[in-house]
């Protein structure tokens, strides 16, 4: 086959859409020219016979010689004019019931599909590297963080703090949380956050759930060829752990933890971890690279390490905090973090 003709019924406003960039000469009603294009792609397809090629248009050249009015019914024809490997000519026509109303030409070039896809994916996305905190943004947790915390307490036989208030607790790394809100010194607060691990690993970590809209959320972004890794100051173990609980381990490249000795606890840290455990290189992608976090801990890691933040209403930390360390870009839900990504 070397011809393809598709056909279409105009059905919006008759205006004539007039655009030069170099390798684009058109003055046609862009229905007419969607037409012609579309019959060029869908014959190069056929000729190609290859599911792995696809092909992308690299220059047009249409002159539109009547008006289109609404309603009328154009017919849309692609020639195969020539073939160089992978590279087509063709000629271009459009007709309605009275004649001819545009032709020129059309060159099209066919690519690896997929290539292609990760290609356009990485050009337009505004970055490559996603990286979500844990607790608070991916997963409802307070719970089992909670229960961990009173039974760590009351083994070390200490008063018992008010741990009504998630915030002072949920984000910041484990050992800090024993000598900031417990009261314990250097090595009791080893001690306590080895008891919270050990009851956190029997009971805690099954109180976890994933909030509404975060699935959607990451095959949205998977979609996109966009590269995702949990980055939480959470024992590494522990937090691929609960990613299986969730069941999003498929969505994730990599789940970037603190170490059991407490080191690479802090997001500073943890940030050019992930990048490195996602393949890339921290130093040469930072633009390409965002946080998303509900606490100010996720905004101050950002901050210090260069990289974009978006900041969760719905977790446990608060915009005031964030704010304090530079945020200004906030989602309400889940879903708005697509758009704020775009």
């Amino acid at each position: 086959m070397t011809e393809k003709t598709v056909f279409l019924k105009v059905e919006e406003q008759n205006l004539a859409c007039s655009m030069g960039s170099g390798s684009l000469e058109v003055l046609a009603t862009p229905a007419v020219v969607a037409l012609m294009e579309y019959a060029a792609s869908s014959l190069a397809d056929e000729l190609l016979g290859d599911s792995e090629l696809t092909t992308v248009g690299t220059m047009i050249s249409i002159e539109h010689t009547s008006p289109t009015p609404v309603g009328a019914e154009v017919t849309a024809t692609a020639r195969l004019a020539g073939q160089e490997g992978r590279l087509f000519h063709f000629e271009v026509s459009a007709a309605d019931n009275k004649g001819e109303i545009a032709h020129g030409t059309h060159t099209r070039v066919s690519v690896k599909a997929k290539s292609f896809q990760k290609k356009a994916d990485a050009k337009f996305n505004k970055y490559q590297y996603v990286l979500f905190d844990l607790d608070g943004t991916i997963s409802r947790s307070a719970e089992g963080i909670r229960a961990s915390l009173e039974y760590a307490i009351k083994q070390l036989d200490v008063p018992m703090p008010n741990l009504d208030d998630y915030t002072v607790y949920i984000g910041p790394p484990l050992i800090d949380t024993f000598k900031n809100i417990v009261g314990l010194d250097d090595e009791r607060a080893e001690i306590g956050s080895q008891l919270y691990r050990s009851y956190y690993n029997k009971r805690g970590k099954l109180l976890n759930h994933a909030y509404d809209g975060v699935r959607e959320l990451l095959e949205a972004l998977r979609r996109k060829n966009c590269k995702l890794a949990v980055c939480t100051s959470k024992y590494e173990p522990f937090a691929k752990e609960i990613i299986e609980i969730l069941d999003l381990t498929e969505y994730f490249d990599a789940v970037c933890g603190s170490n059991i000795d407490g080191s690479r606890k802090d997001k500073k840290d943890l940030i050019p971890y992930a990048v490195e455990a996602l393949g890339g290189s921290f130093d040469r992608d930072k633009e390409r690279t965002v946080m998303i976090g509900d606490t100010y801990f996720d905004a101050r890691g950002a901050k210090e390490c260069g990289v974009d933040f978006i900041g969760v209403e719905y977790g446990y930390g608060t915009t005031e905090a964030m704010r304090g360390e530079g945020a200004s870009v906030f989602a309400k839900t889940p879903a708005e973090i697509e758009g704020l990504l775009s």
